[in-house]
């Protein structure tokens, strides 16, 4: 066999024995296949489908387009062997069998059927024909089908024993009186197709009296509207003992309806065709309510698939049961892959603190029996990008009592950008606010964080670092507010008011380092605050580092030049910071006046562990004593760290291993030099 599905798909039935001869049942069912030198997985495809066969109650044989019998089922042989044909394992051919029955009608049908399935004329051929014992009478139904794709012809004949079948027929006869009064119209015909039985039933259906009906002929009563022939329809009938068929019938009036029918042959105990009943019954009603329910289902399916909102259906279980090309197309799932999966996986949900938690709704909605509609919740794509969503889900119930909830989803990202957007707007407008209201009400402080001198050990001047305080006595950090000052132009005041509050520190005796946004180092105003400043304060302009970055540098460096030379000129030092992160500052390094290098927090972070960190570091010292610099190590935050710099010969640092910034006293204009 080369295809499993299609030798299942037709094995049904039991035993040979095409006449009364059961010689001829016996030899046919004796026969085996052999097997040839097929490789491990063809015997292994050959055993299971040999274990499908002998599965099988039925008789079942499997010959080819000669006849030949190239398998049998357990059954087969074992009906051979209880009724005295030859041993298992026997070649033989089927249709040599058939045509050893001289003047057997039923074994030269049985023989022109099987080549007829052989050679694709026919799909399916079944005969009833009885096979008698010494001391029992036995019919059998032979059925035949042909199998085995685009390969060579393979026929699968199965035999079943019918005899109940054929008792029950005898019996159904005798009570054909009874059949007068169901609600289902029953028809028997003689051999000749002629009525013999028309009960009242059909005559409600079809129109004609049963005086009218009986002995006509049946094609004259029950005619298919369509006008398609019932010949082979009847041929089929006689030969099958059984059939089925729905046609649209039309009535003595001329008008039509569908129609459903059912029938089977009548044999006599000898096998004769003693005729056939049908049963018949109008099934406008449901037609009417199938094509309804199709036009439905057709409707929706195109405006589900036609929607740009996904769609889900699920389960009681919350399982998904069906999504739309829209849901696909969000969710980046194939059918097959969302097709039984637990929705809950593709949602997420958080709490107030951005912590994952996970979301019921969709099951409560399914299983309370109560809508749920979420304005701002996010479904996670297959690729794990998370995808925000508002979605509504809602409980249903089939006719058939089926639950299950369907949920409404579409694409909130854009709405949420939107959101965002705003939030961040309002937010940073919030902050201006709050910047202008600390700047009126002078609620900007300073922190001070002491540098120390790695050859000393001794603190020789504190960097200003800046906090906002907030009406409740809250610190806010600069990186809450200083971005905002910088975009929106207020950079320039807050610059403005720390030069003032260095200056009166440098003027009590303190050396200060202090920060210099890009803004205020291209205001030519800013240097002439500075000097203000000084000349007010009577402070050594000696006692004040300026520091500025390379971004000043970058983003003018004219300007920033310019700068740097009236703080010289002043009697104020410089510092560039940062130093390190980029090449810009390594061009303006020869032109730039300063006085100190502070080499990059990145580079120091990870000095004892990394390399490349160790030749950076190593490199900036040579470079920065090579111009009569000194260099400023930031963020120093271990021993270890702090004793690798004075080796390189690193001339100062600052970290929270030396000490953590802390406020100043304003007041008296003092910092604690016992930090260190």
């Amino acid at each position: 066999m080369d295809h499993a599905d299609d030798l299942t798909s037709v094995i049904t039935p039991p035993p040979p024995g095409l006449t009364s001869r059961s010689r001829f049942a016996m030899h046919v069912g004796g026969a085996d296949a052999g097997r040839h030198g097929e490789g491990e997985e063809l015997v292994a495809v050959r055993d299971l489908l040999q274990a499908t066969l002998d599965a099988f109650p039925s008789h079942v044989a499997v010959i080819d387009e000669a006849g030949e019998i190239l398998a049998t089922n357990r059954a087969w042989k074992e009906f051979a062997v209880g009724n005295g044909g030859p041993p298992p394992g026997i070649e033989g051919n089927y249709l040599a069998a058939c045509d050893a029955a001289v003047g057997d009608e039923l074994a030269a049908r049985a023989a022109c059927g099987l080549r007829a399935v052989a050679a694709g004329e026919q799909e399916l051929f079944q005969l009833e024909y009885p096979c008698h014992g010494p001391e029992v009478e036995r019919w059998f139904l032979l059925r035949a089908s042909r199998c085995g794709g685009q390969g060579p012809a393979r026929v699968v004949v199965a035999h079943d024993n019918i005899t109940e079948r054929h008792v029950a027929t005898q019996e159904v006869l005798t009570q054909a009186a009874l059949l007068n009064e169901v609600d289902v119209s029953v028809i028997a015909v003689d051999p000749g197709r002629a009525v013999t039985h028309w009960n009242r039933k059909a005559e409600q259906m079809y129109g004609w009296a049963r005086l009218e009906a009986v002995g006509r002929d049946i094609d004259e009563l029950v005619v298919p509207a369509d006008g398609r022939s019932r010949d082979a329809e009847h041929a089929a009938l006689v030969v099958a003992g059984l059939w089925e068929d729905t046609y649209t019938a039309r009535l003595k009036d001329g008008s039509t309806f569908p129609v459903e029918v059912r029938g089977r042959t009548m044999l006599d105990a000898a096998g004769g065709l003693l005729g056939a009943t049908s049963v018949s019954v109008d099934i406008s009603a449901r037609v009417a309510s199938e094509r309804a329910l199709v036009e439905a289902r057709d409707y929706m399916r195109a405006v589900v698939e036609g929607m740009g909102q996904g769609l889900l259906t699920l389960d009681v279980e919350g399982c998904i049961s069906y999504a739309n090309a829209a849901a696909e197309a969000l969710l980046g799932w194939s059918p097959e892959e969302l097709q039984g999966r637990d929705a809950s996986s593709l949602l997420l949900a958080r709490s107030g603190v951005g912590e994952e938690v996970p979301d019921d709704l969709m099951r409560r909605a399914g299983t309370d029996g109560v809508p749920v509609r979420v304005d701002d919740a996010t479904f996670l794509r297959r690729d794990g990008a998370e995808l925000p969503v508002a979605y509504t889900a809602a409980p249903f119930e089939t006719v058939t009592g089926v639950h299950g909830c369907v949920v409404l989803f579409e694409d909130n990202s854009e709405r949420r950008t939107v959101e965002d957007g705003l939030r961040r707007d309002v937010l940073k407008l919030s902050w201006i606010t709050r910047i202008q209201d600390a700047l009126t009400e002078d609620r900007f402080v300073l922190y001070a964080q002491p540098i120390v001198d790695l050859q000393s050990g001794t603190i020789v001047q504190h960097e200003l670092l800046l906090r906002m305080r907030e009406p409740d006595g809250c610190i806010v950090g600069p990186g809450d507010f200083l971005p905002i000052a910088e975009k929106y132009g207020l950079i320039g005041e807050i610059d403005r008011w720390v030069v003032e509050q260095a200056t009166a520190l440098a003027a009590s005796g303190h050396p200060v380092e202090v920060n210099v946004s890009a803004r205020s180092v291209g205001d030519r105003a800013f240097a002439q605050h500075i000097e203000r400043c000084l000349t007010q304060s009577g402070a050594d302009p000696s006692l004040i580092v300026f520091e500025v970055t390379e971004t000043a540098l970058v983003e003018d460096a004219s300007t920033a030049l310019a700068f740097a030379e009236q703080v010289r000129a002043l009697g104020s030092k410089l510092a560039l910071d940062d130093f390190g992160t980029g090449f810009g500052t390594f061009t303006y390094l020869k032109q730039l006046p300063v006085d100190y290098l502070k080499i990059d927090i990145e580079f120091v972070r990870d000095l004892t562990s990394n390399r490349a960190s160790h030749h950076v570091v190593q490199a900036v010292v040579a470079l920065a004593h090579a111009f009569g610099l000194r260099t400023i190590a930031e963020g120093v935050e271990d021993a270890g760290t702090l004793e690798l710099l004075g080796e390189l010969g690193v001339d100062q640092a600052q970290g929270y291993f030396i000490a953590r910034p802390a406020p100043l006293a304003f007041g008296e204009h003092t910092i604690d030099r016992s930090t260190a």
